[in-house]
């Protein structure tokens, strides 16, 4: 099971790497900003409005819960961001499946030279 797991994070992995050019990275980080609560507290803090910084320091709270899924459904929507709103061809399925299989391959390559 915990193989699995990590077998997933580095898949996750090699797809945000693979989001690497400009358009992946302003998608990854405007997402960011929107989802984490980030954003409303620097919006708070630079027009003068405590009740944005506090709303945003409550949802950025509440991503600090454990079991949040705040990685996986920040990187989601910021490959549809990435791809429907900057037009990247680069972000597809195929390509998300085919960085999982690049993981799966060398964790079988790892598995086999044991």
């Amino acid at each position: 099971m915990w193989s699995k797991f990590i077998t997933f994070l580095k898949g996750l992995w090699n797809v945000i790497k693979s989001m690497g050019n400009l358009k992946g990275v302003l998608a990854l980080l405007i997402t960011w900003l929107i989802i984490s609560g980030s954003g409303l507290i620097g919006l708070g803090i630079v027009l003068a409005i405590p009740r944005l910084a506090i709303i945003g320091t409550t949802i950025y709270g509440f991503w600090l819960l454990p079991f949040t899924p705040l990685i996986p459904i920040n990187i989601g929507i910021a490959m549809l961001v990435q791809k429907y709103v900057f037009r990247d061809k680069n972000v597809s399925w195929e390509n998300i499946k085919k960085q999982f299989a690049k993981v799966r391959e060398k964790e079988k390559e790892k598995e086999d030279a044991k």
